[in-house]
């Protein structure tokens, strides 16, 4: 199973809706509000990194509100 944590930082004002957006998808298992550099950190799980990256790059980057993300992908 392939694991990462994906960092958004969001517009002001989205970052509830854009949360409940998140849950809404299979991949990922957490997502929640934070401060310092991001504003939501999530928790994606898949069955490997290319879907994790694809999933990042073609859906949760392109949903309305999304300003950055990164994308750490967790080794062990």
């Amino acid at each position: 199973m392939a694991k990462a944590y994906l960092k958004i930082k969001v517009e002001m004002g989205r970052e509830r809706s854009l949360r409940d957006a998140l849950l809404k998808f299979d991949e990922i298992r957490s997502a929640e509000l934070t401060t310092g550099n991001q504003d939501i950190i999530a928790v994606i799980e898949s069955n490997s990194y290319e879907n994790i990256l694809q999933a990042v790059n073609d859906r949760f980057r392109t949903l309305k509100g999304v300003k950055s993300t990164v994308t750490d992908l967790v080794l062990e």
